[in-house]
């Protein structure tokens, strides 16, 4: 990226001990570190929930989220333990890099089930922000279940819009590219992975990413972040890859302007769809 920009996460797993993502607080806050290095501002914690397995809710999520920032603002006031020499901190309740900020704030990856409507109307769920306003749901990443859109349906008609994380990574959408289109045209929101589009998940993730980037149906970039290595909380590789196809001004805003109109409980202005021909 020719300029420096301030970069929004919106989907990481870096809360601790809630997933298959960051399991100590200190992987935590490394994972924080490699992100703000990369030129993120904010990063949004999206924990798993998936019945059986991740028993993850609202009240866990936002205890977590408070934590991590807890720990980062005193890791701030204890610069050599964190390994941050020559770096300077202000004493504000969230963590402060020279000339700029880190925040973390609360979400959920959401695995999709037909009662998603009524877990979220029982507070069962967490949505992007705890706005009420974004529910980011993953499939199942062998297909989409039947009758999906109508619960996608329910929840937009009550003014809860769906993203629908790394659908490029899902057979069912791979598939079946049009019943993906049909869902963006219905009023849902796209992420796609950052790894993605670098080929971090092969060649054919690659392939479908390219050709959804192509057909706008994706509107935000993001790292999906497990580990400081694996699959790390970076960005800007993704986002050059997105500017060769769509135009630098345009990658940049899936990760500055729409995740932006996601934190302040707007829908992000993105381009209509474009039909497969």
């Amino acid at each position: 990226m020719g300029e420096t920009v301030e970069m929004i996460d919106l989907h990481t797993h870096i809360l601790p001990g809630l997933d298959d993502g960051a399991q100590t607080i200190e992987e935590s806050i490394q994972m924080c570190l490699v992100s703000y290095m990369d030129g993120v501002k904010t990063i949004i914690a999206t924990p798993h929930i998936l019945n059986g397995i991740y028993h993850n809710n609202r009240r866990t999520i936002l205890a977590k989220v408070q934590e991590l920032n807890l720990a980062l603002y005193q890791c701030g006031m204890r610069i050599a333990e964190c390994g941050l020499q020559n770096q300077k901190f202000s004493k504000n309740s969230e963590f402060r890099i020279p000339n700029s900020e880190l925040r973390v704030l609360p979400g959920a990856d959401v695995h999709f089930s037909p009662d998603i409507l009524q877990r979220y109307a029982q507070g069962e769920i967490e949505t992007l922000i705890d706005g009420g306003r974004f529910l980011m749901i993953e499939f199942p990443f062998q297909g989409i279940p039947y009758k999906a859109e109508e619960v996608l349906f329910q929840l937009l008609t009550r003014r809860i819009i769906p993203i629908i994380s790394h659908p490029e990574r899902n057979l069912g959408f791979i598939h079946s590219p049009q019943r993906y289109y049909e869902i963006i045209r219905m009023g849902c929101l796209g992420q796609v992975t950052a790894m993605s589009l670098t080929g971090g998940f092969g060649f054919l993730t690659r392939v479908v990413a390219e050709k959804m980037l192509i057909h706008r149906l994706l509107h935000f970039i993001a790292s999906d972040a497990h580990s400081v290595n694996g699959r790390p909380p970076i960005l800007s590789p993704a986002v050059k890859v997105a500017g060769k196809i769509l135009g630098e001004k345009e990658a940049l805003k899936m990760v500055t302007e729409y995740p932006q109109a996601i934190l302040e409980g707007q829908r992000p202005n993105v381009p209509e769809p474009i039909p497969f021909g």
